[in-house]
């Protein structure tokens, strides 16, 4: 049995473990990931809590994937209420609320455990109310996972490691702006051809989350993986504003707090994987350094930052970000 079919019926085993009774309500909730995904099994953690908490009253069925479509064709269904329960990242935000925009600047957050810091705190708070103005009701955030460099020939600690390496990145123009700022040479070759390109010396680095580092078998070309988290992504999840709307105050609390708690499962669940996977790759032969060049990174992207800083609380948000520390 593959680990996926293993997870996605856990996942129904989660949702069925309470009897429900006649004339529970029964939401529908939207990820694109799937079941193996720690954001997977936080949504699932959500409905089982709040069936508990309810009583009952409330159960969930999960779609994912192409199930309703991608994220651009499952945002307006969850606007028109048609979709309870959605997580969604800052991409899908961004055109009602462009202050998360600066959630997807290159180094903004310095690595997955501040970002959680932030988003648990005042930063969390103040996108949150934002969000809300524009009919966006956030009930927790999760990690949606990192991004970091990894090499053909070498650990790559400081920003002058990067000086003229060829540096695969998605063909956006923050993650283009991100190499240059680093002396680099951006190349946007096609995803399926990263592992010859690194084998035959075409690139030098290229980057992705830890998972698809391993699950795709990269390290086998370029065993040397550097932390810079230069990508964190935040997962904000969501209730729409219709389904918000029916509860009472009482329900609305059931809601927050299942959510508290299914934030707190999703952040097991992705220390555990991440652990497993390291353990593979040492044996496997990686090496593994953090990066200690975000500042000097930060100082040559002015002219990617400035179009995202687009108001006051923009502003306001970024140094928020910038002096959370890490817990």
């Amino acid at each position: 049995m593959s680990i996926r079919v293993m997870l996605s019926a856990l996942a129904m085993f989660m949702l069925g473990t309470l009897a429900s009774p006649a004339g529970a309500v029964e939401l529908k909730g939207w990820l694109r990931e799937t079941p193996e995904y720690p954001q997977y099994q936080g949504l699932a953690a959500f409905f089982d809590r709040l069936k508990a908490n309810s009583q009952g009253r409330y159960t969930g069925k999960i779609f994912c994937c192409d199930d309703m479509g991608q994220q651009k064709d499952v945002f307006p269904k969850f606007k028109a209420g048609e979709v309870d329960i959605a997580l969604l990242y800052a991409s899908a935000l961004d055109d009602d609320v462009p202050e998360i925009g600066v959630f997807g600047l290159p180094f903004i957050f310095r690595n997955p455990e501040q970002m959680m810091a932030a988003l648990n705190g005042e930063v969390g708070r103040k996108m949150s109310s934002l969000l809300e103005k524009k009919g966006y009701i956030v009930l927790t955030w999760y990690d949606g996972g990192a991004r970091s460099f990894y090499s053909r020939n070498k650990l790559m600690p400081n920003a002058s490691d990067f000086k003229g390496q060829t540096i695969r990145v998605a063909n956006k123009k923050d993650m283009i702006a991100m190499v240059k700022a680093l002396d680099g040479k951006p190349s946007t070759i096609a995803f399926n051809k990263v592992p010859e390109a690194l084998k035959s010396g075409e690139i030098d680095v290229a980057e992705n989350d830890f998972t698809s580092y391993y699950t795709s078998e990269h390290y086998k070309v370029a065993p040397y993986y550097t932390f810079s988290y230069h990508s964190v992504s935040p997962v904000a999840v969501l209730v729409s504003s219709q389904r918000w709307k029916s509860l009472s105050d009482a329900d609305k609390n059931l809601f927050r707090q299942a959510a508290a708690e299914s934030g707190v499962v999703a952040a097991k669940i992705r220390a555990q994987r991440d652990a497993e996977i390291r353990t593979k790759l040492e044996k496997a032969g990686v090496k593994f350094t953090e990066f200690h060049g975000a500042t000097t990174a930060i100082s040559a992207m002015n002219s990617t930052y400035k179009p995202v800083i687009v108001s006051d609380d923009a502003t306001d948000i970024m140094v928020k970000i910038m002096t959370t520390p890490t817990h």
